[in-house]
């Protein structure tokens, strides 16, 4: 290690322990919109765990050295994973761009073992020192890095040296790269500096709080590989127990729900933001890699994926009049799925896509069985006609106004209701659904009726 690196980790450490006592740094910042995109990196210098929990992490970055050095590395390397595996512990591994490009083979046995991948940059600069472009052509090719070895951060960052780990600058240049999570750390065991066990463990002694989030460096001359043991069974000679990085940037009941649909090895993958407040008090969302998880009260805590996800996504989510989901994703019929919210529900079909469906629109369209009714699925979100209001489905369209309620109209008759011109026609808006008649099929509309003959195959329209 260089003496700059020394520097900023002897006068961070001080740092550190300032955030432990709660003194924080106030960042002013414009409001946002709700389940918007965070405007800053959230920084953890611990996870949210109240209890005796504790996150191990481990920073990994080595130049080329010598064939002697590299091996010492390697062996190191083997000998954390080795360690972890024997305790069953998910770590977090806060990884260049450059050992990446050096180690592929490596960098896929830490993320296939479970463990989290945070972008540490490519090459290990001092942020506080770069340029915005800088910082992101960083995080680029660091990225670039991870996918070709197989991972990826997931939006996860560990600022180089801690250097400006707190910088509103910093940590907003993060966020507009899609980087939302800047995962610090509570204290260093300095066994980077090849510290002997009874400093490493003076520094357990006095740093470890409920949450802590311990770094530890791999490369030679680091002694942390060889203590890991002992770091391990310290801490739980204390009474500390070991809680894996997704754990610790998430809570409950977003926690207890996204680990009780699998966790990091679900579709869900891990999270990209921390937990934020959805709408008002009480409420919080918090995104992952494949979907995002809401709470209210009233509503509880259900996740909301995929296509439908994209749906809501483009209403307005939690702020549109759908509100908050009320059931987790379903199967709905033929292979479909559908989620339902406060205020409506998403239906989706590979032939359809993704639709909305609500108010008494919705409510008719269930008495009629909803999607494995005789409609089907929506083929349309709900949109203004020339009378109320419609919404389209595969075999037929359900239209509303106030003074006629919600009804359905199907099969050959809707196609001469479509070519009369429909609500806007002489006809007006449907008054009844579909029903049978001594030739046949007849709806009702305003101003007239349509009469299917079953025998002729014909459609007679009768004005009134």
């Amino acid at each position: 290690m260089n003496n700059r690196w020394s520097t900023l980790r002897s006068g961070l450490s001080v740092l550190a322990a300032v955030v432990l006592t709660g003194i924080g740094v106030a960042v002013a910042r414009p409001a946002s919109a709700a389940d918007s995109s965070p405007y800053q990196a959230q920084v953890f210098t611990r996870g949210y765990d109240t209890t005796k929990l504790a996150t191990l992490t481990f920073d990994l970055d080595w130049r080329t050295g010598t064939p002697a050095e590299n091996a010492v590395s390697r062996t190191n390397l083997e000998t954390v994973l080795r360690v972890f595996a024997a305790n069953g512990i998910t770590a977090g591994f806060g990884v260049t761009g450059r050992f990446a490009e050096q180690n592929p083979a490596e960098t896929r046995d830490i993320a296939a073992r479970g463990h989290k991948i945070f972008n540490h940059s490519y090459s290990h600069p001092d942020f506080l020192t770069l340029t915005r472009a800088q910082r992101w052509a960083q995080l680029d090719k660091a990225e670039a890095a991870f996918r070709a070895a197989g991972v990826n951060s997931a939006g996860w960052f560990r600022t180089p040296y801690r250097s400006g780990y707190m910088n509103a600058g910093v940590n907003r240049d993060l966020a507009l790269r899609g980087y939302y999570i800047n995962l610090d750390w509570t204290f260093d065991t300095t066994g980077y500096r090849a510290a002997d066990w009874a400093t490493v463990s003076s520094r357990i002694d006095r740093y470890t709080v409920p949450g802590a989030i311990i770094v530890m460096h791999v490369t030679t001359p680091s002694t942390d590989p060889g203590n890991l043991q002992l770091i391990i069974d310290k801490l739980k000679g204390m009474g500390y127990g070991f809680t894996s990085p997704y754990h610790a940037v998430t809570r409950a009941p977003i926690r207890t729900a996204y680990f009780g649909a699998g966790g990091p090895s679900s579709v869900f993958g891990a999270p990209t933001t921390a937990p934020m407040q959805a709408t008002t008090a009480g409420t919080a969302v918090q995104w992952f890699q494949r979907g995002r998880f809401y709470h209210s009260p009233a509503s509880g805590t259900h996740f909301v994926t995929g296509a439908i996800l994209s749906k809501y996504r483009s209403l307005g989510t939690v702020t549109s009049f759908l509100r908050y989901p009320t059931a987790d994703e379903r199967h709905g019929a033929a292979g479909g799925y559908y989620s339902t919210f406060q205020g409506g529900s998403v239906y989706w079909l590979p032939a359809t896509g993704a639709h909305e469906v609500h108010g008494a629109i919705r409510t008719k369209w269930f008495t009629l069985g909803a999607e494995a009714g005789i409609l089907g699925y929506p083929q349309s979100d709900e949109v203004a006609v020339s009378v109320g209001r419609a919404s389209r489905f595969q075999h037929g369209n359900v239209y509303w106004n106030s003074s006629n309620g919600a009804h359905e109209v199907h099969g050959a008759i809707l196609t001469r209701y479509l070519a009369l011109g429909g609500t806007g026609s002489r006809l007006g808006p449907p008054t009844s659904d579909e029903y049978t008649v001594a030739v046949g099929r007849r709806s009702n509309f305003r101003h007239g009726a349509i009469i299917w003959n079953s025998a002729a195959r014909t459609t007679t329209v009768i004005y009134t």
